[in-house]
């Protein structure tokens, strides 16, 4: 069950694109030439596949979620909502299902039916196919039509979390009459449809006419004629297309601008606040320190290195103010079970004062990856000025990998990035069930209370149920000082003024259907 997402594929799509001028590549989209309201973005990894059942990557993904819908899919609120289904309902023994569609054309003019869901579905767990996303179905036993408009899907046993499961890209439904050429061409049903893709250069979709959403007012949704997707490998040639207004969004704060552009707080420059806005919104990703419980680290220590971190620091020395502290448990902010006071503050005094109860100290390495020296060498910093010298040791990722799941290590950074929008997520990862090289559990926690916390969270269909069994198990594993959580991620996305409608979530999706621009013809 070892996940791993968001993982950079190379692109091959990119090749050759430096001898393009941009020029050329900008003008056909440029808002001020055009009264069509066209939405351009840049991918600096290119755009590997259409294809959702291999949308594992962020560019992938984005692509995607245009193109295509799922029965379901997350909602700004990151809340879990009617997609292609505009209802559902749950058996009593929480096994069973069943989806009603609503009614939706592909963009080849066909109605979307329930047998085209069950293709998508089973297409997903066809091990020709070797889709990464197969996993996601691992508990689906039946996929049944039932006429035109009804599904039903069938659990090897209770299962609360499928519904965020199928938010997730992977299951999007595709064209059955398509299918030899969604990684191409793509197939969907989603707001926008192909139109063209110059290899290397652009990417172009236009408006789905034929769209079933509707906004507030009952107008057809989208409101945008198209999309444009570019190829520019260098992020700083990005964002200088971006000031020249050839680009409508900046997706994420590349180092290369980041002083320019953000203050040491993380907030945006003055010479920039006339005509943009910087926007910052959760993202399901915790940081954190993972102790082995095998090793069997006493707990006082263990909740004096939590109290010895000061994150408020940390976060502005070490990230310009992006992200939140984690003073709360593994649950992330974004997740309406996050709490935010279950964690331990910063008590320097308190931590030092149990650290000097010790005549010898336990030896303690933190291992890491060279992308994080600066965050543990600053952990190793807290640690010494409450008198406790670590040591930090440096290893390939490959390594870190190897030794965490043969669980020979003590200590070590981690990270999690949600798979799919759940506290459950998160809390697999100290489920002795899951113990590496079994599952994620690295940590090798172990307590039959949270077990049984877990599991009950698993089987519950009912939401208030799910948050307070969520809610407890994270509880438990802070006063069990089970982990070191440093922080919680966030998106920040740079905007032009003349951009309204922009949504995203805590999987940082990228929603386009209510986006207007201003054109502006001066």
């Amino acid at each position: 069950m070892l996940r791993q997402l968001y993982i950079e594929w190379k692109a091959s799509l990119i090749g050759g694109f430096f001898v393009v001028c941009s020029a050329v590549l900008f003008a056909c989209t440029n808002v001020s030439s055009s009264d069509k309201m066209v939405f351009r973005y840049n991918e600096p990894a290119g755009i590997p596949t259409l294809d959702p059942a291999f949308a594992r990557d962020k560019s992938t993904i984005w692509a995607v979620q245009q193109l295509y819908e799922g029965l379901v899919m997350l909602n700004e609120q990151n809340e879990v909502v009617p997609a292609l289904a505009e209802s559902w309902s749950i058996d009593s023994t929480g096994t069973s299902y069943t989806f009603l569609l609503r009614e939706a054309e592909f963009h080849s003019g066909r109605k979307v039916t329930a047998n085209d869901v069950r293709y998508s579905l089973n297409r997903l767990k066809d091990p020709n196919i070797a889709s990464p996303g197969s996993w996601v179905l691992e508990r689906v036993t039946r996929i049944d039509a039932h006429g035109d408009r009804s599904l039903t899907i069938t659990l090897d046993r209770p299962y609360s979390s499928l519904l965020s499961l199928l938010t997730m890209p992977y299951c999007s439904v595709v064209d059955t009459t398509q299918a030899l050429e969604l990684a191409t061409h793509g197939g969907g049903s989603g707001p926008f449809k192909f139109h063209r893709w110059h290899l290397g250069q652009k990417l172009i979709l236009h408006r789905n006419d034929n769209y079933w959403g509707l906004d507030s007012l009952g107008q057809t949704l989208p409101y945008l004629d198209g999309v444009s997707i570019s190829f520019l490998p260098d992020q700083q040639s990005a964002f200088l297309e971006y000031l020249s207004g050839n680009l409508e969004i900046v997706p994420n704060i590349d180092p290369s601008f980041k002083d320019d552009l953000l203050t040491r707080d993380g907030l945006l420059q003055s010479k920039y606040m006339e005509d943009h806005r910087l926007e910052r919104s959760p993202f399901l990703n915790t940081e954190y320190l993972v102790f082995n419980a095998d090793m069997k680290l006493p707990k006082d220590l263990r909740w004096a290195i939590q109290a010895a971190i000061d994150r408020e620091v940390m976060i502005k020395s070490l990230r310009s103010g992006i992200g939140i502290p984690a003073k709360g448990g593994i649950i992330p902010f974004g997740l309406k079970e996050h709490q935010s006071n279950i964690g331990v503050d910063y008590q320097k005094d308190s931590a030092e004062s149990i650290i000097s109860r010790y005549d010898t100290l336990p030896d303690l390495t933190l291992v890491t990856v060279s992308n994080y020296r600066d965050l543990c060498e600053f952990v190793q910093g807290a640690l010494s000025e409450v008198g406790w010298d670590i040591e930090i040791n440096i290893v390939p990722s490959a390594t870190l990998r190897s030794d965490k799941s043969a669980g020979s290590i003590g200590f070590f950074r981690a990270s999690w990035i949600a798979d799919y929008p759940d506290a459950e997520n998160y809390l697999m990862l100290f489920f002795s069930g899951l113990k590496a090289p079994n599952g994620p559990n690295y940590s090798r926690y172990d307590n039959p209370l949270f077990d049984s916390l877990y599991q009950e969270l698993s089987k519950s269909t009912s939401e208030m149920e799910r948050v307070s069994l969520a809610r407890k198990a994270d509880r438990l594993l802070m006063n069990d000082a089970a982990c070191v959580p440093l922080y919680y991620d966030e998106v920040l996305r740079l905007l032009p003024n003349r951009v309204s409608g922009l949504k995203t979530n805590a999987l940082n999706a990228l929603i386009l259907k209510e986006v207007q621009l201003v054109v502006n013809l001066k």
